[in-house]
């Protein structure tokens, strides 16, 4: 009896050190998942010790979870072979004091199950959740800690690693997957997710976290969609690049709409001689020389998304771009400026004068809309949502395509709880439409 009792606390400390050793083992890959690569990469610019070893292991994840494996499993049987081993040395006084035999069935059955016990729980709060909760709120800290010294452990298990890696490919080859595969990135929903979180607990401004999502989803929007339509382009008719009044329309333009940057088209109107930058023209004094101020102007297809847009604006280094459709014809103009709205959200309150006199935001009261108001700008400021189409990017060209003819005052169009009323034309353009809940259809049905 008392060489068990000699040998008792060095069972427990065993098991507590292999305890122990566990944690280390799941709190470095829960670190190192935990981590953005961003950081590690951050931390490695700063030359922090361990950044690089971190970015190494997390580049070749199938041997980092292989070595975490064969730890964590290694040290759990370890664990269980020892304590079963030892369950009866280490409750005997336990048993004879309740009045087992520790030599009996029902005294090796008890010990066993005690050690059993003690070992989960020891493990699960030691083991597993206490080191998944200090990692999970301290990742870039514990990886640069344990990044070192899981690498050499990684480097002597290094065959038995290989083995089951490549035992883990070939089962993964048996259902059809790649087993070199890349992990997928994230996609914009969840970064917007990760983001939302971020201000959830105030590691992020409401404000970022508006920008963020509409950058996310700059490649969902058209460039018709923010586009300045044709018959509102404040353009300059010329006769060529040489018409000797050009200054002067150019200057008179800039003195009623106070605009940075004008197309210059000829008569007709269907070509574009170029764009002229009246900062520009400022510093000319002879009007002979307006024509070296005409520049190549930019096109761009409609249709095409507003991240490609504006890629190649800031790649061109140009603040306005023409819109042309399938068969060349102008169809507006965008700005860099209309493309730097999207992303700051202040084309919010700067599109009162295409959208008519509206009073409210809420898709559930009347609203009175301009017919050109797009249905990019109708979500935004409204939230209503309707199909788009490769036909149609405005409220007019939707009520249009569904009534299948020109309109007349009174015409309308229900489509789902809403129903689209044209207020007035403008020849053969929708001009305004009134939008109308069925809720208030309903209630005006009851009063009269």
């Amino acid at each position: 009896m008392g060489a068990h009792t000699v040998s008792t606390p060095i069972l427990i400390t065993t098991i507590g050190l292999l305890i122990l050793l566990n944690s280390v083992f799941v709190c470095v890959e829960m670190a190192l998942v935990s981590v953005p690569r961003a950081r590690l990469k951050r931390y490695e610019k700063e030359k922090l010790p361990g950044a690089r070893t971190a970015i190494g292991l997390q580049k070749d994840i199938d041997v980092f979870f292989a070595t975490v494996q064969i730890g964590v499993t290694f040290i759990a049987t370890l664990s269980s072979a020892i304590g079963g081993a030892s369950a009866v040395d280490m409750f005997t006084p336990l048993l004879e004091k309740i009045g087992i035999s520790p030599d009996s069935a029902l005294g090796h059955i008890m010990a066993v199950l005690l050690v059993s016990v003690a070992i989960a729980y020891v493990s699960v709060v030691v083991g597993e959740l206490a080191p998944k909760s200090l990692a999970r709120r301290y990742p870039g800290k514990i990886s640069l800690l344990l990044a070192k010294p899981f690498s050499i452990i990684a480097n002597i298990f290094r065959p038995i690693v290989w083995f089951l890696t490549k035992s883990t490919r070939a089962f993964l080859r048996l259902f059809g997957f790649k087993a070199d595969q890349k992990s997928a990135s994230f996609t914009p929903e969840e970064l917007r997710m990760m983001a939302s979180e971020l201000v959830e607990s105030r590691q992020m401004t409401a404000d970022i976290y508006d920008m963020l999502v509409r950058v996310t989803r700059l490649s969902q929007i058209r460039v018709e969609d923010i586009m300045i339509p044709r018959h509102k382009i404040v353009a300059i008719k010329a006769e060529s690049k040489n018409d000797p009044l050009l200054r002067e329309r150019l200057i008179k333009a800039f003195r009623k709409y106070h605009y940075t940057y004008y197309p210059v088209v000829d008569r007709r109107g269907e070509n574009v001689l170029g764009v002229v930058n009246i900062k520009d023209l400022l510093f000319y004094d002879d009007t002979g020389k307006v024509s070296l101020l005409l520049r190549l102007p930019n096109f761009t297809a409609r249709g095409r998304p507003l991240d490609k847009v504006l890629a190649e604006m800031q790649r061109l280094d140009e603040q306005l771009s023409v819109v042309v459709d399938e068969h060349g014809i102008i169809d507006g103009i965008v700005t860099m400026e209309d493309v730097l709205e999207e992303l700051t959200g202040e084309a919010r309150s700067g599109m009162a004068a295409l959208t008519g006199d509206v009073k409210s935001a809420s898709s559930d009261r009347i609203l009175t809309v301009d017919g050109l108001i797009t249905l990019h700008e109708l979500q935004e400021q409204h939230r209503i949502i309707l199909p788009h189409s490769h036909y149609y990017s405005t409220l007019a060209g939707f009520v249009l395509d569904k009534l299948g003819k020109i309109p007349s005052p009174g015409d309308y169009v229900d489509y789902e709880n809403l129903r689209f009323e044209i207020l007035s034309m403008d020849r053969n353009r929708i001009k305004e439409l009134r939008i109308v809940p069925s809720a208030s259809l309903e209630n005006d049905a009851i009063k009269s």
